[in-house]
């Protein structure tokens, strides 16, 4: 259970950082003077810093044991945040969120894998489901922050308030064990480079088909998520405080649907259970974008869409039981953030499709890629109650 709890600690803050940087834009350009150029910098190089520490801490991770790449991960992340929160400039700031990024990254495929390898096969979805619940906590504790917390501490004190429970995280760790199987079987990775294992029989195939998963599943929820703030503004007449409500309604519904999809995907399958919850979401936001939807119906069907976002809670539990346990942490690590890298394009595009067709048909290319997504499942074994290897 320290594990479990560890992990979703960790999930809480990479999504409170995520969310903390974009909701305080406005003081930070001011205060650093950048421009709207700049600050998209900042957000790119992060997220250039989640894909290159991903990466490295999945074949870290299968090399020298799974707390180890946490603990380094944590560290880097509170380095990254405090010399964010003492930045007097772009450069600065700029090296402190490509640290921040490395650090982050490093949580998930690393937890991810720890917890499959310690929990017993018939609850692991379960388990994987409680750390993924982490994000939406994370998204509503930013929102509250900036909206409470904010007007006090202001932008530099909102950062380094985000390191605080870090302490706690490194102890939970502390009590958690090493993951046998890691101790068992994967110290041979010690000698070989886990990551062209990947790109190898009989690997090869389960890694792009896994890769190709996660980019639509990706591509389905950034190319919605990301401007739906911005559709309520425009579209629905929703002002700051509303949008502000819908966000937060959302989010609960996805802490409820990350936890119960767990328990689903214990039930009845990893294959079955995404299918329903990725094309139960393709049809949520076709609704939700039909002209006929009222003002009253937004809120109820916020919830909906957070809900079926929950098949995020399937992703760790079907990758570990997919890859052995020398290149489980390296798969992780790679899938995820490769797809994290390829799905840059997706606000872009959505930017561009909105002025060419309008925020409808540009937003719809979500709900696509979500149905997309529930189709590829069934190119997969079903992987439910496996004892890893």
């Amino acid at each position: 259970m320290m594990t479990i709890v560890a992990v979703m600690l960790g999930w809480i803050f990479e999504a409170l950082d995520f969310m903390l940087l974009p909701l305080l834009a406005v003081p930070i350009m001011g205060e650093l003077s950048l421009s709207k150029m700049d600050f998209s910098y900042l957000i790119s190089v992060g997220l250039l810093g989640t894909v290159l520490g991903g990466v490295l801490a999945g074949m870290l991770a299968d090399k020298f044991g799974r707390r180890k790449v946490l603990y380094s991960s944590l560290l880097m992340y509170s380095l990254g945040t405090i010399m964010l929160s003492l930045s007097q400039s772009f450069q600065v700031a700029s090296v402190a969120r490509l640290i921040i990024g490395i650090g982050l990254s490093a949580e998930w495929s690393t937890g991810m894998a720890l917890i499959s390898e310690n929990v017993p096969a018939k609850c692991r979805g379960k388990a994987v489901g409680l750390a993924q619940s982490g994000w939406p906590v994370g998204v509503m504790l930013a929102i509250l922050m900036v909206m409470e917390v904010y007007p006090h501490i202001g932008w530099r004190g909102c950062f380094l308030a985000a390191v605080l429970p870090v302490p706690l995280i490194i102890f939970l760790i502390s009590r958690s064990p090493e993951s046998k199987l890691w101790l068992s079987r994967g110290r041979e990775t010690r000698t070989k480079i886990p990551l062209t294992e990947l790109f190898k029989k009989p690997y090869v195939k389960t890694t792009l088909l896994a890769l190709l998963m996660n980019v639509l599943a990706m591509f389905s929820y950034w190319m919605f998520w990301s401007w739906i703030p911005t559709y309520l503004y425009e579209e629905r007449g929703l002002d700051v405080v509303k949008s502000a409500e819908w966000l937060i309604t959302t989010q609960v519904g996805a802490w409820l649907g990350y936890i119960s999809y767990g328990y689903f995907q214990d039930r009845v399958g990893r294959r079955p259970a995404w299918a329903v919850f990725t094309a139960t979401e393709a049809l949520a936001i076709f609704i939700y974008l039909s002209p006929g939807i009222t003002k009253d119906m937004l809120l109820f069907l916020g919830f909906i869409l957070g809900y079926f976002t929950g098949f995020w809670s399937g992703f760790g539990a079907l990758l570990s039981e997919l890859f052995p346990t020398r290149i489980r942490s390296t798969a992780l690590g790679f899938v995820f953030n490769a797809g994290r890298a390829i799905n840059f394009i997706s606000p872009s595009l959505v930017a561009l499709l909105s002025s060419i067709y309008g925020w409808n048909t540009a937003l719809s290319t979500a709900s696509i890629a979500a149905l997309l997504a529930s189709l590829i499942i069934w190119a997969f074994p079903e992987t439910r109650g496996k004892e890893l290897d």
